[in-house]
Order: C-alpha cells, then sequence, then structure tokens
C-alpha cells in the first residue's frame, strides 16, 4: 500500500526495493568520482568530509577508505541500517546520523559537503533552498561543496516506459514510466513493484526539481555560497578504460555544454 501523505521521495526512500531497480554503482564508478574530487581539491589528509544523502554509503566508505574523517547523513532508516552492516563488515570506520538535510545544525564544521548522485532537487523548491543554506553553515571558510545535478537541457524528448525482472527478486515485476511536470520544471518517473505471486503493487515515485543554470546561480548565492566552477564532461572524449578500472573521471569546467546530462557544481563559502 502507498501512503500518500507523505512526500513521493519519502514513499521511494523508505524502503529497499528502489536499490533493487535502479541497482548500484560499480566500485570502479565510485572510485572513479571520488578521485576527481580529490584531484580537484586536493584535500588534506583527515580533511573532514559530510556526505549528504548517502544513500547505502557507497561514497562515505570510499572517502573513509582514503583516511578521511567522515559523517554520512541520511533520511532514510533502512539505507543508514544496511550502510552500517556494510561498513562494519568492511572494518570501515565513519559516522552515520539519522537526520534531515534541510534541518543541518553544523556550523562550520567541514571541509568538504558532497551531495552526490541524484539527491540534489528531489525536495521542494523552499527545501531545496534550505539544504543550500545548511551546507553554507556547515562549511569551514575555506571548505568547498560539490552538488551533482542533471541538466534541464539534456532531457530526453521522449518520455519512456518500461519494464524489467531483477535478477535477485524473480515474485518481482517492476513497470517504469517517465514522468514530466513542465509547470513546476520537475521531471523524473514513477515505479510500480509487483509481486507477482500476491499482486501487490507498490508504487515508487520520483522526482527533481530541474533548475537551468541561470537559476542555480541565483539559488546558489542565496543561500550564502559562491559558484567557483560548473564542471561537465564530452563522452566523445572519455577514455572508458581507465575510467572503468577506477581512474578519475575526467569532469572539467571547459567540458560543460547544454548536451551534459550532468552538471557538477563547485561551491564555497560567500565573503560577506
Amino acid at each position: 500500500m502507498t501512503d500518500t501523505s507523505v512526500p513521493d521521495w519519502q514513499q521511494t526512500f523508505s524502503q529497499m526495493l528502489y536499490w533493487k531497480w535502479e541497482g548500484e554503482p560499480r566500485d570502479s564508478s565510485v572510485r572513479a568520482d571520488i578521485g576527481f574530487i580529490e584531484r580537484e581539491l586536493e584535500l588534506p589528509p583527515g580533511a573532514r568530509v559530510l556526505d549528504l544523502g548517502c544513500g547505502l554509503g557507497w561514497y562515505a566508505m570510499e572517502l573513509a577508505r582514503r583516511g578521511y574523517a567522515v559523517t554520512a547523513l541520511d533520511w532514510s532508516t533502512p539505507y543508514l541500517d544496511e550502510a552500517r552492516r556494510r561498513a562494519d563488515e568492511a572494518g570501515v570506520d565513519l559516522h552515520f546520523v539519522h537526520g534531515d538535510m534541510t534541518k543541518l545544525e553544523y556550523t562550520g564544521a567541514f571541509d568538504l559537503v558532497l551531495l552526490w548522485g541524484n539527491t540534489f532537487g528531489m525536495l521542494s523548491d523552499e527545501d531545496n533552498r534550505a539544504s543550500l543554506r545548511g551546507i553554507s553553515r556547515a562549511l569551514t571558510e575555506d571548505g568547498r561543496a560539490f552538488i551533482w545535478t542533471q541538466n534541464y537541457l539534456a532531457l530526453p524528448s521522449r518520455l519512456n516506459k518500461s519494464w524489467d525482472f531483477p535478477e535477485d527478486m524473480p515474485d518481482w515485476l517492476y513497470l517504469s514510466e517517465d514522468t514530466r511536470d513542465v509547470a513546476n520544471g520537475r521531471f523524473g518517473f514513477t515505479i510500480t513493484a509487483i509481486h507477482l505471486p500476491t499482486g501487490e503493487r507498490i508504487r515508487l515515485p520520483f522526482s527533481w526539481r530541474l533548475y537551468l543554470t541561470p537559476e542555480l546561480r541565483h539559488i546558489v548565492a542565496d543561500a550564502g555560497l559562491e559558484l567557483l566552477g560548473i564542471y561537465g564532461d564530452d563522452p566523445k572524449k572519455i577514455d572508458w578504460k581507465t575510467y572503468q578500472r577506477g581512474d578519475p573521471y575526467p569532469y572539467a569546467t571547459t567540458a560543460f555544454t547544454d548536451e551534459c546530462a550532468v552538471r557538477t557544481l563547485l561551491c564555497g563559502k560567500r565573503e560577506g
């Protein structure tokens, strides 16, 4: 059953079914993304890092393995329980926090705040802005934030529908349908997970508020942050063999164009 009294993203991330459809990032992909961040920021040993919306802990654990002091925050109790289990099993030391990224209470506590994957934009406009203000407060004076967001202009023109049977869940069928709310600038999808033996249907809706780049500049500045760079990539110039073995991903500010599917924002605290 679906509880329509709670936001879509809470319905989706209150249980583990979503990741059975989405799939988890490969270890090499995680290493490549963290390698890019290390390359750009030259983080000192032991730098304090806050991973917001940490999910199952992939990026937080890789950062901790590399010697950083990591705090990993997420709203979803099931996700945090699984992330803690994995970290304990791997012998990785980091601090997990159950919390709301729109109500961050940290002040000058972190050298890096990471908001990676599809996390930014999934909330309402007001809550997205509150998250950015919390990030600004949480950073040290010289701290940096990396915020990963999709590019509105690179969205596919057609809305797709598909179905899938997860390999390790033969009793489940996943139906997927893209959604688009042009009036409110939101794009996403609705997954319907169907338990075939019983006919139970679980709806997993998800969408992002996808901002145009000028909008991003405005809300970032309004939150007390300075936009230092927008990174993109040129798929035609990527050596996929090196990326797939975990070398740093080749995001670059010079590679950002309207055709890039992803924009990676580098932000610092605004002066004054």
